[in-house]
């Protein structure tokens, strides 16, 4: 199998997209699906945090380093060794499917923040598919197409377009039209075919474009990096879409939580924004604080919360009484869940982490407290008041933990 050439000169951006990448364990690659991939970092059918965490530092050394193929099977195999793990398929097969994938997804976002930053000199992307005899027909017919960078043909068929796919795109601008004597294409039409798809759980139909793998109809970079800088900035003012997994989002119907005394006392209502802030400080133990969860997750927390509450009134609502539960529940939390979600205004995919744990407060009182995490920085905390069965709506996504 040949291996990538992705030359000497460090590719910052593919390494920064496969290194803010979060850990999860899953069960099989159906756990997750398209956009999802580019906010986690997964081995198929690998469960444990520490064999999921060894893999994500050896292929981001591989895209940093450039290290070829036969360099990370010997990271494959040390890394096999010491976690006892098990795997489908040989050795060979397993070990180049995840390089070459994850080094082809990485390149392919950091290939897409480039064009973001050039788009107004180069406003096009031409496909350039590799014209041998391993070539998949559709992409041999879309070689050689020119749309403009923001066409939804790209959200669809930006390569990689399926395993072992070669095939890249070329950004382009009017000089290099009229030079080559090029022109803007007819988008090609793609057409979509149903799909089985086999997971733990069963067998999932899902539709899937033709000539395309399942599971790579999507555009990496957007997802990661979104559709330009200025687009992100202005996220907080859309929607953001949940996404789903065929075989992910289990389990549908988890089971009630016991609730347990906190170990630490409420906090008294703040009467205006200093005190707000000093009650997040008297929490964590000072201005920021880290703190790591059951899985090795790393939670970073600092005023970013009182912020968030503060921009809206509904927010100031005596939730800061219950800052001092915060590491408590991050740090030993009944259960952690994930949940991705796409913005609507740039396209860009974030992933959230829920911790869940049910505090009994006495008199028929019970608090659930759902915290989110975006990218490894605190984005935002929910209280629910009332009782565990209530709190159901809240643990949904991927769960990943429980105690």
């Amino acid at each position: 199998m040949a291996e990538p050439e992705w030359g000497g000169t460090p590719f910052t951006e593919a390494i920064d997209f496969h290194r803010q990448k979060i850990d999860l364990p899953t069960r099989a690659w159906t756990d997750l699906w398209k956009g999802q991939h580019a906010r986690a970092s997964v081995v198929a059918g690998a469960i444990q945090a520490n064999l999921v965490a060894d893999f994500h530092a050896a292929v981001t050394r591989a895209i940093a380093e450039g290290r070829t193929l036969a360099d990370f099977r010997k990271d494959f195999d040390r890394i096999v060794a010491a976690r006892g793990w098990s795997y489908n398929g040989s050795r060979g097969w397993r070990s180049a499917v995840i390089y070459n994938t994850n080094l082809r997804m990485a390149h392919s976002a950091g290939r897409w923040a480039q064009i973001q930053r050039v788009r107004k000199r180069r406003p096009y992307l031409r496909y350039s598919a590799i014209l041998d005899g391993r070539t998949r027909p559709e992409h041999k017919a879309w070689h050689g197409t020119i749309l403009p960078v923001g066409h939804p043909f790209w959200q669809t068929a930006m390569p990689p377009n399926g395993f072992n796919c070669r095939c890249t795109v070329i950004s382009v601008g009017d000089k290099d039209l009229a030079r080559r004597g090029w022109s803007v294409s007819d988008p090609p039409d793609l057409e979509t075919e149903t799909r089985v798809l086999n997971t733990p759980d069963g067998k999932v139909k899902t539709r899937g474009v033709k000539g395309i793998d399942t599971g790579f109809d999507y555009n990496v970079g957007e997802a990661g990096y979104g559709r330009g800088a200025d687009l992100v900035a202005q996220e907080r003012h859309g929607a953001w879409e949940a996404l789903s997994a065929p075989g992910g989002d289990k389990p549908a119907r988890p089971g009630p939580l016991a609730s347990v005394k906190p170990k630490a006392s409420l906090g008294p209502r703040a009467k205006d924004e200093a005190t707000l802030r000093q009650a997040l400080r008297q929490a964590i133990g000072g201005e920021e604080a880290v703190i790591t969860d059951p899985v090795g997750g790393r939670v970073q927390l600092g005023q970013a919360i009182v912020d968030h509450m503060v921009a809206d009134p509904k927010r100031m609502d005596g939730r800061e009484a219950l800052f001092p539960l915060i590491p408590e529940l991050i740090g030993t939390p009944a259960e952690i869940w994930v949940g991705f979600a796409t913005s609507s205004v740039s396209g860009r995919v974030a992933l959230r982490r829920r911790y869940v744990r049910l505090f009994d407060l006495g008199k028929d009182r019970a608090v659930g407290l759902v915290a989110d995490l975006d990218g490894g920085r605190w984005s935002g905390i929910t209280f629910y008041r009332g009782n565990a069965r209530g709190l159901a709506n809240l643990r949904s996504g991927l769960r990943i933990y429980t105690e």
